[in-house]
């Protein structure tokens, strides 16, 4: 009973956590593809350049494309994705920041080296952020975002949507509790896993277990 109302803890502050607003900004030729493992409304023929988040711990799939092409020469650069996870302070104003390449030739090696060439900056304070960030290979298919998705649960890198907020507001109402780390994985994968509808199903029915 207590590992229950721990998860369900759990959720529930995360559903309740964020209410200071923050924003991240990918400009182009970067989109954002994922925030938290949810895809953004990007497509082949509109990009995602700006989502509005909470505080809290977040997670953001990002991709690099431009068209380098000239009257002669077909040359459009396409970046693997670059996920970026990072603790997200109240109303930050963050931005990806990076050298950008003037050619087509310093794209492709800055796309060789996404990983350490990109940083978080806070553009209200110019503060370089603390983040995790590395790329992975690019999906095939259409559907980017899905793609992305897939691959980081494949790994087990997938945002768990466990944010330190949340697990502090579980501990300080439950205390510290005894949980099963292979029974809460896979609560996490099967969660990854689903839907908007289907979560926020499951969350409703977690609260009703209370």
């Amino acid at each position: 009973m207590k590992m229950r109302s721990t998860l369900v803890a759990l959720a529930v502050a995360g559903l309740s956590f964020g209410a200071s607003a923050a924003t991240f900004e990918a400009q182009q030729p970067y989109q954002i593809h994922l925030v938290d493992g949810e895809k953004t409304t990007s497509t082949i023929t509109k990009s995602v350049h700006s989502v509005t988040i909470g505080e809290g711990k977040h997670q953001f799939a990002v991709a690099y494309s431009k068209d380098f092409s000239t009257r002669t020469d077909s040359r459009v650069l396409n970046g693997n994705p670059v996920i970026i996870t990072l603790d997200v302070p109240a109303d930050a104003q963050l931005a990806l920041d990076y050298a950008e390449p003037v050619n087509y030739q310093q794209a492709v090696q800055f796309l060789r080296e996404q990983d350490s060439r990109v940083k978080v900056v806070d553009k209200a304070t110019g503060r370089v952020m603390e983040a995790d960030i590395f790329t992975i290979p690019t999906p095939a298919g259409l559907d980017t975002g899905r793609g992305i998705q897939d691959y980081l649960q494949e790994q087990g890198k997938a945002f768990s949507g466990r944010t330190d907020a949340a697990v502090a507001a579980a501990q300080a109402k439950f205390g510290d509790a005894a949980v099963d780390a292979d029974a809460l994985e896979m609560l996490q994968h099967w969660w990854n896993a689903a839907d908007k509808d289907t979560r926020r199903a499951f969350q409703i029915w977690m609260i009703q277990q209370q």
